[in-house]
């Protein structure tokens, strides 16, 4: 899946950058804005999508005296952040001009669904994008974090403040698969709860190589309670940096 989204997004990506060059040299700038846009979005995440498959990412973390947080690798960031903005701005514009028809862009035979739907998605997906974005700001920066202390968990990713939390009491298991459930992402760290429900965390890979030392991490924490006071003196920071996850 990862491998066609590449692709896809690479080829879009690259037309619509020849695109921006065919409405500039015909002087529609505005429409040469919107699909630049587009552009930058398409290769942004065709280049996200490449730096975290040759796992070329390095998790960034802090503590305090309640416990350990860890964002995802910088570049990846700035990348999801960057494509993010431009996607805004282009759907933004999209849904404002293209039903008064101030887009050179080529309508299909269904006017009705190029007037109406497609700007009607595009200022729902614009919409969405910057609230996702507030939120990363309001959180300092970041679109997701995992946040480890002594007495539990909590991970964030995208729009929601807070997608899984739980005590180390309440956890079952910490792997990268769901019981009884469509298999998440193979970078996925799933916490299996006591109650039934399972809290994961797709992106584990945009943090570490295959988001392998980051479950790690959060397994040797979850079966080592003795060892949970590092998480608030950097120790915890040690491990993961070196990849020791092995009982004192």
């Amino acid at each position: 899946m990862k491998l066609f989204s590449l692709a896809f997004s690479g080829g879009i990506g690259i037309l619509c950058v020849v695109w921006t060059a065919i409405t500039l040299a015909r002087g529609e700038f505005l429409t040469a804005i919107v699909v630049f846009g587009f552009a930058v979005s398409c290769v942004g995440l065709a280049a996200t999508l490449i730096r975290v498959r040759l796992g070329r990412v390095a998790p960034r973390g802090t503590f305090d005296a309640a416990g350990t947080t860890i964002r995802p690798d910088r570049g990846v960031e700035v990348l999801a952040q960057t494509m993010s903005l431009a996607a805004v701005v282009s759907m933004g514009l999209f849904a404002i001009f293209a039903p008064v028809g101030k887009l050179d862009i080529p309508m299909p035979a269904a006017r009705h669904f190029y007037l109406v739907y497609l700007p009607f998605v595009a200022a729902a997906g614009a919409v969405t994008g910057a609230l996702i974005m507030w939120r990363a700001y309001r959180r300092g920066g970041p679109t997701s974090y995992l946040r480890l202390t002594p007495e539990g968990f909590e991970f964030t990713e995208g729009l929601w403040s807070s997608v899984g939390h739980g005590g180390w009491g309440e956890v079952n298991e910490v792997t990268d698969r769901q019981p009884d459930s469509r298999p998440p992402p193979r970078s996925a760290i799933v916490m299996v709860m006591s109650d039934g429900q399972n809290h994961t965390l797709p992106t584990a890979d945009a943090y570490t190589r295959g988001g392998e030392a980051l479950r790690q991490m959060v397994r040797f924490y979850w079966q080592h309670p003795e060892d949970r006071a590092e998480l608030t003196d950097g120790r915890a920071l040690a491990r993961l940096s070196s990849n020791d996850f092995k009982a004192d």
